[in-house]
């Protein structure tokens, strides 16, 4: 593999062999395609037949051990891989941001000798190309409470009902890992199937960027919910060292490194082919003008920083990962989050000067240019930069930890609200709740 930072441009640059030719191919596809998609949407279906060829082809099974059908990847290849993707197609890293989270949590218990039986079975999904998204976000509600339900009808079936927002990667996915809470307000995580009786997915994301997302609404009305397919979430509040969080953070930051990186390529290819000029150009030729060499050079130099500060977050996140629980520092959380401070302004310096380059024709639509700017934005709007910092600088001022989750809602509970909170998270959770005999365990590592 090249110490080249740039060099992210196949898939055995992050260390995947077998297929890889093919895998390249239905990259290549998806890059030359995205500029118009973005701009067209895509109607006859061409992104979802290219993500599930990617899945097919074993791409979406790579961090898992090559013994259950992965590629052993390690995290900070899996990183490299995101950011890969994202040099094609910022949109299909986002979309399978949620999968390739159950992907790593899953062969991070099969390394450590902690695999269960649901544990299992998500890797053997993984890796027969079934696709997993989450629907967690609601769009009403104080912050850290979960108004979507997951209860047993008259006849003790379980029932899922309620409504997600920013749901991002369902109208790929197979499988949806939907957050719900109990009658005593634990929070659980329910696995259905995304075709299931009851569920309607809408494509109604409108954001300016990420457009491609199937970041829509979902609504659950009375899904039946197989027990085995439940675990015990995230309580609010709870004390955890944040690192799971880190690593869906992380996702938007290899998406918004490898936007760098795609506006570095068409800043270049375009210049390359220029033949136009301006009367009053400091030479005849736009690449050999000193100017346009020195905005391409800052454009590379941008790029460059984007993926170093990505993979540095990377190696330190996956290192503390790959230590035992009781004994994960929360360095990784701490690195992730000063990135998240640093990147989102890099990029989009480098979306925005790359219009520097020419004149009118820079602007034509079929170009596309402008998505880099609107992805990297709205990527930065998910995780408000002045509020990372905030929270950096009381940690460096006060002491203390990070929030280990970064929740959003309306403003905080009322005092009867958490202590109803409160002692629904002291209680011991009830295993017949989910399914008789069961190792309750065996729902934690479901995803």
């Amino acid at each position: 593999m090249s110490d080249d930072l740039l060099a992210l441009t196949t898939v055995s640059d992050v260390g995947i062999g077998g297929r890889n030719a093919a895998i390249d191919d239905v990259i290549a596809r998806i890059a030359a395609a995205s500029a118009a998609r973005d701009r067209d949407g895509d109607p006859d279906g061409g992104l979802r037949a290219d993500v599930r060829a990617l899945a097919s082809l074993g791409l979406t099974a790579a961090r898992l051990p090559v013994e259950v059908g992965g590629a052993g990847l390690s995290y900070p290849q899996l990183v490299d891989l995101q950011i890969l993707l994202a040099r094609a197609d910022a949109n299909v890293t986002q979309s399978l941001r949620t999968h390739f989270t159950a992907s790593d949590r899953a062969a991070r218990a099969i390394a450590r000798g902690e695999a269960h039986v649901a544990t299992d079975e998500l890797a053997a999904e993984i890796a027969a190309g079934r696709l997993f998204a989450g629907a967690t976000t609601e769009g009403a509600g104080e912050v850290g409470t979960v108004g979507t339900t997951l209860r047993r009808d008259g006849e003790g079936i379980l029932r899922l009902n309620g409504r997600k927002v920013y749901a991002t990667g369902t109208g790929y996915a197979d499988w949806i890992q939907v957050l719900a809470s109990d009658d005593d307000g634990r929070h659980l995580v329910a696995v259905v199937r995304a075709d299931a009786d009851g569920i309607t997915r809408h494509d109604d994301w409108r954001g300016v960027g990420q457009r491609l997302t199937t970041s829509g609404t979902v609504e659950f009305v009375d899904v039946a919910v197989d027990p085995a397919r439940v675990r015990v979430g995230e309580a609010p509040g709870a004390d955890r060292p944040g690192s799971v969080d880190a690593v869906l953070q992380l996702a938007h930051l290899a998406t918004l490194a490898g936007i760098a990186l795609r506006v570095r390529d068409d800043a270049v290819a375009w210049l390359r082919t220029r033949t136009r000029t301006f009367s009053h150009a400091s030479h005849a030729l736009p690449a050999d003008d000193p100017q346009l060499q020195e905005r391409i050079g800052t454009l590379e130099g941008l790029a460059q920083a984007v993926v170093a500060s990505v993979r540095a977050a990377a190696a330190v996140l996956g290192a503390d990962l790959d230590r035992p629980r009781d004994a994960q520092t929360g360095d990784g959380h701490l690195a992730v989050t000063r990135a998240q401070v640093t990147v989102p302004a890099l990029v989009m310096q480098a979306a925005q000067s790359v219009f520097d380059l020419g004149g009118g024709s820079l602007v034509d639509a079929r170009l596309g240019l402008d998505r880099h700017w609107r992805n990297a934005r709205t990527l930065s709007n998910h995780n408000p930069v002045h509020l990372k910092a905030r929270a950096l600088g009381e940690r460096a001022l006060g002491g203390g930890d990070l929030p280990a989750i970064w929740y959003v809602g309306t403003a905080g509970p009322t005092p009867e609200a958490a202590e109803r909170r409160s002692s629904a998270e002291s209680r011991t959770p009830r295993p017949e709740q989910l399914r008789d005999s069961a190792d309750l365990r065996d729902h934690e590592e479901t995803l």
